[in-house]
């Protein structure tokens, strides 16, 4: 028989993590170019989180972002639109402010350069880098629109540097497991819902808060 008490657990849980979650965040900056396309699996809104189009809100922890640049490139005595392929980029942080440019890019060799070697640069306020992870999207052939969602979705079943990392699960212990081993032969679909709910938002917390929610698994 389905017991309340693992889902009465999981409610508590799921709140105080997700009420430390939304009070914390990131706000990324983006230098003229560079082009905010989706965050976190989602189509970034037009304008940005915070009305302006080059400052948007991210949750703290761990972000997927999906990007791309745009240059004037003189082209004869004429100037046209250049864009590279879409870049997914993966980073952790905590209350930060953050800016991500290009290198400077003049011309389309300079472009081929930036999707050669992925060296956007991420910093914080101080002029700290920061660590992240970087791989290609490339456009197969001719495309009027980009379902960069599903295309999201798609990359992250492989095992590109970028990719989302396979999220763990906690045993009773309090021992991270493989969430493919995690069901046995008598746990239903209804009972297995907790657990994915406390994985869900436990990889969406900061440190802090993943710590503290360790601390509440051992004394339960």
């Amino acid at each position: 028989m389905f017991s309340l008490k693992p889902l009465k657990t999981t409610l508590f849980l799921v709140t105080y993590l997700y009420s430390s979650f939304i009070f914390a965040e990131n706000i990324l900056n983006l230098s003229d170019g560079v082009s905010l396309i989706v965050v976190n699996g989602k189509e970034a809104e037009n304008g940005g989180f915070l009305n302006n189009k080059s400052a948007y809100a991210l949750p703290n922890g761990t972000n997927q972002i999906v990007i791309n640049y745009t240059a004037e490139i003189k082209n004869g005595s004429e100037y046209e639109l250049e864009y590279s392929n879409a870049f997914v980029l993966l980073f952790e942080q905590q209350d930060k402010t953050l800016f991500l440019s290009a290198p400077k890019i003049n011309k389309i060799k300079d472009i081929k350069a930036l999707e050669n070697s992925g060296a956007w640069i991420l910093t914080d306020n101080n002029g700290q880098e920061i660590n992240y992870k970087v791989s290609l999207i490339k456009n197969s052939g001719f495309q009027l629109s980009r379902d960069y969602e599903r295309e999201l979705e798609d990359f992250n079943k492989t095992d590109a540097a970028a990719a989302l990392p396979k999220p763990p699960l906690f045993d009773s212990k309090n021992v991270m497991i493989n969430p493919a081993t995690a069901n046995n032969n008598n746990t239903s679909a209804k009972e297995n819902m907790p657990a994915k709910m406390l994985m869900f938002w436990y990889n969406q917390a900061d440190e802090k808060t993943r710590n503290s929610f360790k601390e509440f698994i051992k004394k339960h």
